[in-house]
């Protein structure tokens, strides 16, 4: 599904869920290869490998050339109101988009976002750990040190720092969204070279798959069930109902 299409879709699933129109629901969507800038102006940032490339070809790294330069390769440049810096998503990043009345998930008040983080992260690691992932951290200094200290799904690798996951959290009344990603399919990162990612540098933090990590690549069914699991045990649900397309959501709650 296009960014651009899973953000609308979102942003109209939240305000059916603020008004009680439809229970939790979890997007489970690939996207298309597209750079991505979101709210945190501080770490936007393409690497100096693309602008070097840019320069090359149109002999200026100006923002308006690397735009050019990404739509001569139908890579589609975005700036949304999504949590976070820059990033690359592509097909075997698997993305999960919760919509939940997060005082019902963390039994706590609508002002403590720090709980469903937490529940976010726990999501992650089980998922992870489910599909055969070990030694994760949730922080990148709990065991080693990186530019800065950043919590989201780290694993250490002989020295490397590498980041397996990432999220990102907004609120709109009680509601919870935005979600998280995982690095499943080693092609999922390979154009993340494109961005400083999270504002990270590339020789501060590498990206890192599964596949990778297990040496074959886990089938859509395995993720899927992982994280199914995952997010039962951690948000408390008793049953999912599976939908193929939220348009069924949409049209149910019209």
């Amino acid at each position: 599904m296009p960014l651009i299409e899973a953000r609308k879709l979102q942003d109209k699933l939240v305000e059916l869920r603020a008004q009680g129109l439809i229970v939790d629901t979890i997007l489970s969507v690939q996207h298309p290869l597209t750079v991505s800038f979101g709210n945190d102006g501080e770490n936007n940032a393409f690497s100096q490998e693309l602008l070097a490339k840019v320069l090359e070809e149109y002999g200026s790294s100006h923002s308006s050339f690397v735009e050019r330069y990404l739509t001569t390769k139908e890579v589609p440049m975005i700036t949304s109101k999504r949590s976070g810096g820059a990033t690359v998503f592509a097909p075997g990043q698997y993305v999960f988009y919760p919509i939940v009345d997060h005082t019902q998930v963390t039994d706590s008040h609508k002002l403590d976002i720090k709980a469903y983080k937490s529940k976010i992260y726990a999501v992650m690691f089980d998922a992870l750990r489910d599909l055969g992932v070990n030694g994760i951290n949730t922080g990148s200094a709990e065991s080693f040190k990186t530019r800065q200290e950043r919590r989201d799904v780290w694993v250490n690798r002989e020295g490397a720092t590498y980041k397996m996951g990432s999220k990102g959290v907004a609120l709109h009344r009680n509601i919870a969204y935005d979600g998280f990603v995982l690095h499943i399919d080693k092609a999922g990162i390979a154009h993340n070279w494109m961005v400083n990612q999270c504002g990270y540098k590339p020789h501060e933090v590498r990206l890192w798959s599964v596949e990778q990590e297990l040496g074959k690549r886990p089938s859509p069914e395995e993720v899927y069930a992982s994280v199914q699991r995952a997010i039962a045990k951690n948000f408390g649900y008793g049953s999912f109902r599976m939908v193929n397309y939220p348009r069924e959501i949409l049209e149910a709650s019209a």
